[in-house]
């Protein structure tokens, strides 16, 4: 684009040169584009930067071509943004070129752990800067180097062996044509097969015996076993699909020809034809592979997503569309890729980078649908290999590589992580033998896997449940619907970012009898909740080491309670801290005279006989706490705390615990007003238990405190009264409750079991 306005300007008499403005920040300042083993700060090529007000670059386009050239391209590529801008504000939006560092972190198991920046990527980024006016910031094109002209991708094929990749400095540029050659896609693959050494073939997920699968070559749907080889595809849906498969066609899809291209949408023709050329012949397609209207064959294959994706050859992603309507982009002609226009700049070549803008802990699919959707999350980590499909070019990604069609990365294995499309490096972290910080990789997980969408929030579990398997294989940490065992007695008491709601729907399964059966989500944990996000920050062992030694136990399909560790209280850390650290650390010779440690086992004579037939025995978590029935009182706005006054007292009104509140409702982040008029709906009485205990901080006097979870009897899916009387599901959370001041409730509060969904 560059290279033909300045023809343009030339044609019509205008000039080439730069304005007063373009020329100081771009003459003998143009970075050197590529990796480099220093620091940013340590870079004196990385000099560029140029910032005009758009009045000026609008003034000054028919004489300087690059102001010529950023006018172009925001109106080309941003038209919407700049058809938002009236005339009047022209002077308060800026547009500007400057550096774009990209830190690799190879020494990092997730952002978190990084201990310094080996590498730093230069490229040259356009913004423009519109946040006076709208509150928008905007990186929109990104320029890589090359020594010479871009060489083209499939005149680089024609001319190179498999297996073999040209010498190229990393990052340079090269041309991929409008219509993908898939020999590159073919050749990564091959290559990963080749060189890796096997690691891309590790699988931590369980085998299964036989697949259901689309034979690209007989265009049917065939029932195999599963030692054979099969690429899978992940996509969104869209909506329903006219030609899924159902109990009415299942026998005519078997039938070889079957599947032609009127019968398939764009997306999932292409992915056969993708299939194909990677020299595959079966792939694996949920339209096509499960019966979309029988529930036990949906609940049979859902609960072997995570198997499907692992041990499939590769995964093709498709992340340049919400829905199948448009076909993969570069494997036929019904999507427009742009084509790409290197041109010269103080004798330094400079083609288009096509990587989208992208931060850190987001990836460079960030701003694509299937980013938001909750299934794509494990299939996206669980895949050994991915082809990944977006608007502008085809990436490749597995444990060790991340290799695109628009520049030349085959040479460099070890500087794939910033690339990664989740952003941190939680794929390479999976694959990792050594985890240094189960919790903080924990945390990271259900930090992206939170936001994402369901069409059914009944796959909330299902789409999860292989993640924390593979989670639990390489750090020991096992769960219970989705909450970390060993820490249990402070997982239970987080906290949402936002305004919860309860999911109403069942989860689904099929028992050891192949008998279809559901449950509700459990409310004492998050995946019982939609939310944004949740706070587990108490969950990191090297704050609350130490916990109460409380033992939960779960039922079996018998009824018969099971602890969930067989070591109370979980095994110590023996890591040995500083003085500092020792000080904060939970004491480890505290006692709690309120703690019956005689009553804590839970036998088959402690559950009501009926449980054992409720769909809610397995979502029931059964310990023994102390628990009491306490006065709400709600006096007015905590000004130091930003939150509501809320206070805890004694039904006679002795005995007052203040503490502070996290309600499920509350959103301190919210504006101030919207905060006020927030409605609890706060009963006059409330039952509290006591979920776990840590210690204040040494600025808050260190005291012991207790963590109280409020509960309420019954349950919210018309179970029969027997039922609604015995178990309670969680409502509200009070943390920073002193335990000098529960201990005082003495009549108040009793030990008891509490059977909790």
């Amino acid at each position: 684009m560059a290279a033909e306005l300045q023809q343009a300007l030339l044609e019509a008499g205008g000039d080439t040169s730069m304005c007063n403005l373009c020329r100081p920040s771009i003459e003998g300042h143009v970075p050197l584009i590529g990796l480099q083993e220093k620091k940013v700060q340590d870079l004196p090529n990385a000099k560029i930067k140029l910032r005009n007000r758009l009045s000026d670059i609008i003034d000054a386009a028919n004489q300087c071509w690059v102001c010529g050239w950023l006018l172009l391209l925001f109106r080309n590529r941003r038209s919407e943004s700049f058809a938002e801008i009236l005339p009047a504000d022209y002077e308060r939006v800026w547009m500007g070129i400057e550096p774009d560092y990209i830190h690799t972190f190879e020494k990092g198991r997730t952002i978190r752990d990084v201990s310094e920046d080996r590498r730093v990527l230069i490229r040259i980024s356009i913004y423009v800067d519109s946040r006076t006016i709208s509150k928008k910031f905007d990186y929109f094109l990104y320029l890589q180097q090359s020594d010479q002209q871009a060489i083209n991708l499939p005149d680089l094929l024609d001319h190179t062996h498999s297996l073999e990749w040209p010498i190229h400095k990393p990052y340079e540029a090269r041309i991929r044509p409008p219509e993908a050659d898939l020999r590159l896609c073919q050749r990564w693959k091959d290559h990963c097969i080749e060189f890796h050494n096997g690691v891309c073939d590790k699988i931590k997920v369980p085998k299964i015996s036989t697949i259901r699968l689309v034979d690209v070559t007989l265009k049917c749907i065939a029932h195999l076993p599963a030692t054979v080889p099969w690429v899978a595809l992940s996509y969104c849906w869209g909506g329903p699909q006219e030609h899924s498969l159902r109990k009415d066609n299942l026998a005519d899809y078997g039938m070889p020809g079957a599947l032609t291209e009127k019968k398939l949408p764009p997306v999932i023709f292409d992915a056969l034809i993708a299939t194909s050329a990677l020299g595959e012949r079966y792939v694996w397609i949920d339209s096509l592979c499960i019966v979309q209207d029988d529930e036990l064959d949906k609940a049979k294959y859902l609960s072997i997503m995570d198997a499907i994706y692992a041990h499939a050859v590769l995964t093709i992603v498709n992340a340049a569309s919400g829905d199948t309507s448009s076909g993969l982009p570069g494997i036929r002609k019904l999507v427009h890729r742009r084509i790409q226009q290197p041109f010269k700049l103080n004798g330094v070549w400079l083609t288009e980078a096509l990587d989208p803008g992208h931060g850190y802990s987001t990836g460079y699919l960030e701003r694509c649908k299937w980013s938001t959707r909750g299934w794509t999350f494990q299939e996206g980590l669980l895949s050994r290999r991915c082809l990944i499909f977006t608007t502008d070019q085809i990436y490749w990604q597995c444990q060790k590589s991340t290799w695109c069609e628009g520049s030349f990365w085959e040479r460099i294995d070890d500087l794939q992580i910033y690339r990664h499309f989740h952003g941190e490096n939680l794929l390479t972290s999976l694959a990792d033998p050594i985890i240094k910080n189960w919790a903080a990789l924990y945390i990271t997980i259900l930090g992206q896997y939170m936001p994402r969408e369901f069409t059914s929030d009944s796959d909330v579990m299902h789409a999860l449940t292989g993640v924390l398997q593979v989670l639990k294989q390489l750090t020991g940490e096992d769960h219970f619907w989705g909450l970390p065992i060993n820490v249990l007695e402070h997982a239970l008491t987080w906290t949402a970012h936002d305004f919860p709601s309860r999911r109403e729907s069942h989860h689904k399964y099929v028992d050891s009898g192949g008998k279809l059966l559901s449950c509700p989500f459990p409310s004492w944990s998050w995946i019982g909740w939609r939310s944004k996000g949740i706070n587990l920050g108490v969950v990191n062992p090297s704050i609350t080491m130490r916990t109460l030694g409380l033992r939960f136990y779960r039922l079996d399909n018998k009824g018969n309670p099971i602890p969930l560790l067989e070591t109370w209280p979980p095994p110590a850390d023996d890591t040995t801290y500083d003085d500092t650290r020792q000080l904060i650390r939970y004491p480890p010779s505290a006692t709690h005279p309120w703690l019956d440690t005689t009553r804590q086992t839970i036998t088959l004579v402690d559950i009501p006989p009926f449980l054992a037939s409720s769909p809610l025995a397995p979502s029931l978590l059964c310990f023994w706490t102390s628990a009491a029935v306490l006065r709400i009182e709600q006096r007015g706005w905590n000004e130091y705390w930003n939150e509501p006054h809320i206070v805890l007292c004694d039904p006679d009104g002795d005995i007052e615990l203040p503490g502070r509140w996290a309600p499920e409702g509350y959103m301190r982040r919210a504006g101030r007003e919207q905060e006020q008029d927030v409605n609890f709906n706060l009963p006059k009485y409330g039952k509290f238990i006591v979920g776990g205990a840590i210690r204040q901080r040494m600025s808050h006097g260190g005291r012991l405190t207790l963590t109280l979870v409020m509960v309420e009897t019954g349950t919210s899916d018309g179970e029969a009264e027997a039922v609604a009387s015995v178990v309670c599901r969680r409502r509200y959370l009070v943390k920073e409750v002193m335990e000098s001041q529960w201990e005082m409730l003495q009549g108040t509060k009793r030990w008891e079991l509490v059977l909790l969904y």
